[in-house]
């Protein structure tokens, strides 16, 4: 199914551009974005976004095909490099339940 897809002017907080399809609520009004073009998937609509902003992501709401296909968050990649554990193993102290509680 084609579907119209805009990228925002404004970036967000993490410094993307969020690319959003019709209809999203999260689309910004008229002039705050760009207008990409009619796309199948938006995947598509955000390799054509890179020529306007280099740091672009799908928006997390209209995007979600795509946004499950990122990459995993940091705490996981750490996990994988063994550098923190995925699960603790023997009993924990009162400082150490606070310490997990802290972070």
């Amino acid at each position: 199914m084609v579907a119209r897809y805009y990228v925002a002017i404004r970036p967000l907080t993490n410094e993307n551009h969020a690319v959003h399809k019709e209809g999203c609520p999260f689309l910004p009004d008229g002039e705050r974005r760009i207008y990409l073009g009619d796309f199948s998937s938006g995947q598509d609509a955000i390799k054509e976004s890179k020529w306007h902003f280099s740091k672009t992501k799908g928006c997390i709401f209209c995007s979600k095909e795509h946004n499950l296909n990122e990459e995993k968050p940091l705490q996981y990649k750490l996990a994988d490099q063994g550098i923190i554990p995925y699960e603790v193993k023997g009993p924990l102290s009162c400082q150490q339940s606070l310490f997990c509680c802290v972070n």
